[in-house]
């Protein structure tokens, strides 16, 4: 039987286009225990990407599909692969792509935002490593809701 790992979201901001990456990289480096982290950006056009560790997204999922197509006698590998990135399509497995994007417009151009589903016992650690990733923790809440995480900091 396991045992679930209670998690707070840290959301953080940072005034470079890649400052969230690097962050979210040196927090996997300091052993940080991480659930789904999501980068997004604000490119000085004002477009906005973002990135998730935990929604695979349309090409990882056609490629399972596409190998499970080789595994599976009598069917096809395209029509798997084509399963797959259907389903990836209409499945998001991270947090809402909807909110990270309206999250997204709220950001100055050409910086950056973290947010990280961080394992309690970890907090102070995570913190510390976006403080010397220049970056500035907006908040912290033991939600594991985004949406109401988001809420409940705008309090």
């Amino acid at each position: 039987m396991s045992e679930s790992i209670a998690r707070r979201i840290v959301v953080a901001s940072f005034t470079t286009p890649t400052g969230a990456e690097s962050a979210r990289d040196l927090l996997k480096g300091a052993a940080v225990g991480l659930g789904n982290v999501a980068v997004v950006t604000r490119k000085p056009s004002g477009e906005v990407a973002f990135s998730e560790t935990e929604d695979w997204g349309v090409g990882k999922s056609a490629l399972i599909g596409a190998i499970a197509g080789l595994l599976l006698p009598g069917v096809g590998t395209i029509t798997l692969a084509a399963g797959g990135a259907i389903a990836a399509y209409f499945i998001d497995l991270g947090f809402p792509d909807a909110l990270l994007r309206q999250l997204g417009e709220g950001l100055a151009p050409d910086t950056s935002m973290l947010i990280a589903l961080v394992a309690d016992a970890d907090i102070e650690r995570a913190t510390s490593v976006i403080a010397m990733s220049h970056g500035s923790v907006i908040g912290s809440t033991t939600e594991s809701d985004l949406t109401a995480a988001i809420t409940k900091m705008r309090g």
